[in-house]
């Protein structure tokens, strides 16, 4: 009797979990077999639409991007039918939606959708590695890039079925089926499983309780997962021991290596890296290491602590938080500090790289705070670099204040671990009433700072807060007449080289927010600036160049002289530092 109870409650049960699953249940086919004309082509099968679900929706930007991609500029073709493969009404409404005509007669839909990496567009590039690319030899499946989803459907299950080469290699965070599908619970979780497949190496290794994959794709051969994964290995033991323990149970690196680096990505199980394929040694592999410790730092911020506005993310008409000084600003500081906590870094080499930060910070226009920044990022592409120089800077000095109040028991680490713990990745905190939180978590003093420093434009306070350290800076030396410097600064904006700000304005020089197009008479772009750039290491004081600048849709040519450099930015570990400076250093450069 009772194993027949059983099988009837089995058989409830499987009859209750399919009904689900076919309420629910959108399948896409890509045929990653056909590969010639840069086309991704989809066959989407929808489950009981309703008028409700008539918009079909491409994806306007992505979360961790802050940038508009217009993903249905990529579109080139897009048709519904019906059971028996007659063709339904169907017609583009807006840039990223299309409207079924007959939506609950709709059973299939197939669409082609261009690649973005060999897909020019004339604004919003789509960065590389949240973009998509279709060749001979790899692919890469950035979610909003190909997929999109009916109005109403945005949180019900996805299942994804990939077709390619049986020799291929797979990399991805999502989970296959018995049937050969990926599985997602949503849409958003396709967003934040990017897949890399090809020609591809793999390494694995465990980090405590977290396993962790890496999948490489080389062009040539020079780079493989053995490689990266020698390299990253300390990096991710000691930011599990910065985090108290690791909040995924897995973790993916996805790495493109080819002829011109982009950057990277952040997910809540995986990152992807799009890097130019050179030997790993010297400053390249820290630029690398360096990379990855602030993707993979993301676990905590965003992805464990966000606001409701990344946790319910509006793909349709992005809203940026005001808080991407913490989701960003605060990561980049944490991937530095951690490394000098765990003895991955000394301390010179960690103020050198606060000095990087402040000279950066230079180039970027004073009066824009960094939640100014956050909540114009997507407008503001020219100064939004800012966030990963002033704001690391800002969380470097709001982890000094903290450790100043505490006495040396509680700095930003403490705070965020002690957060991450509270909220985690599926509770969202408030947008709205962050900042008083994070007064009531920690002291009434930081209000004042977050109005100065995070909400105002206040000149940081660098000098006064590392002499409670022990450590002398200045912000000004004074010039070298043997080095050089140009006398501006250079920002991307759009997949394209823009002037930040200019420190000698002239009738006929430079302004901010002129486009680089060309460099003595040469065109300029992000595969050859390493190249085309070059020449200026052996300039000197006096000497000239010609950029090909465009403003306002006009071009036109400014010379250019480069002029003696300023020694700025100085630190100095001081060997007179007191008993008390001493002791406030050392809670800082420890977990405590």
């Amino acid at each position: 009797m009772k194993d027949q109870i059983r099988f009837l409650l089995l058989t409830v049960l499987f009859l209750f979990a399919s009904l689900t699953e076919i309420s629910a249940q959108q399948k896409f086919y890509v045929n990653l077999n056909d590969r010639a004309d840069d086309l991704f082509k989809v066959t989407l099968v929808p489950e009981k639409l309703t008028e409700q679900n008539k918009i079909y929706q491409f994806a306007s930007t992505a979360p961790g991007t802050y940038q508009t991609m217009d993903i249905g500029r990529y579109v080139r073709s897009f048709k519904a039918y019906d059971e028996t493969g007659n063709e339904l009404g169907s017609k583009q409404i807006s840039t990223n939606q299309w409207e079924l005509e007959e939506p609950v007669k709709t059973k299939k839909i197939v669409y082609t959708i261009a690649e973005t990496w060999d897909t020019p567009v004339k604004e919003h590039s789509v960065y590389a590695m949240s973009g998509t690319s279709l060749e001979n030899d790899h692919v890469l499946v950035n979610g909003q890039c190909v997929f999109g989803y009916f109005h109403g459907m945005q949180k019900t299950p996805i299942k994804i079925k990939l077709d390619y080469p049986k020799e291929w290699l797979a990399g991805t965070a999502l989970n296959l089926d018995k049937e050969g599908f990926y599985d997602a619970p949503d849409y958003d979780y396709v967003v934040d499983s990017p897949i890399l497949l090809g020609n591809l190496t793999k390494a694995t290794t465990k980090i405590e309780n977290t396993s962790v994959d890496v999948y490489t794709y080389s062009k040539t051969g020079k780079v493989s997962s053995d490689q990266i994964l020698i390299l990253l290995e300390d990096m991710l033991t000691a930011t599990s021991q910065f985090t108290q323990g690791l909040p995924v149970d897995r973790y993916t690196f996805l790495f493109h290596f080819e002829n011109f680096s982009s950057g990277a990505w952040e997910h809540n199980f995986s990152s992807e890296y799009v890097f130019n394929e050179l030997p790993l040694e010297g400053a390249y592999a820290k630029e690398i290491k360096s990379t990855a410790a602030h993707e993979f730092y993301h676990v905590i911020t965003p992805l464990n602590i966000h606001s409701e506005l990344v946790g319910n993310f509006n793909f349709e008409k992005p809203t940026m938080s005001q808080h991407i000084w913490l989701y960003e600003g605060v990561t980049e500081w944490a991937s530095d500090i951690l490394q000098l906590r765990d003895y991955l870094t000394s301390l010179d080499d960690f103020l050198a790289e606060i000095k990087t930060k402040l000279i950066m910070n230079d180039n970027y226009d004073p009066a824009i705070s960094l939640v100014d920044l956050s909540l114009h990022s997507t407008e503001r592409q020219d100064q939004y670099g800012n966030i990963y120089q002033k704001g690391a800077v800002v969380a470097c000095l709001l982890d000094i204040r903290l450790l100043e109040l505490s006495k040396g028991k509680k700095g930003l680490r403490e705070v965020l671990n002690q957060l991450y713990k509270d909220y985690g990745a599926n509770k969202a905190f408030s947008e709205k009433d962050f900042f008083d939180e994070f007064v009531n978590r920690t002291y009434p003093e930081i209000a004042d700072f977050i109005n100065r420093y995070i909400k105002g434009t206040d000149k940081l306070p660098v000098a006064d807060y590392f002499e409670n350290l022990g450590i002398e800076y200045k912000e000004f030396v004074g010039i070298d007449s043997s080095k050089i410097s140009l006398g501006f600064g250079i920002g991307l904006k759009d997949n394209k080289f823009v002037v930040t700000k200019v420190d000698n304005i002239t009738e006929d020089g430079l302004r901010t927010n002129d486009f680089i197009i060309k460099v003595n008479g040469e065109e300029v772009t992000l595969q050859n600036a390493q190249t085309k750039f070059a020449f200026m290491k052996n300039m000197k004081v006096g000497d000239s160049f010609v950029l090909t600048i465009e403003r306002n849709g006009t071009q036109k040519e400014v010379q250019c002289f480069m002029i003696p450099k300023s020694i700025k930015h100085q630190f100095k570990v001081l060997d007179t530092a007191s008993d008390q400076q001493l002791e406030l250093r050392s809670a800082w450069m420890k977990n405590l």
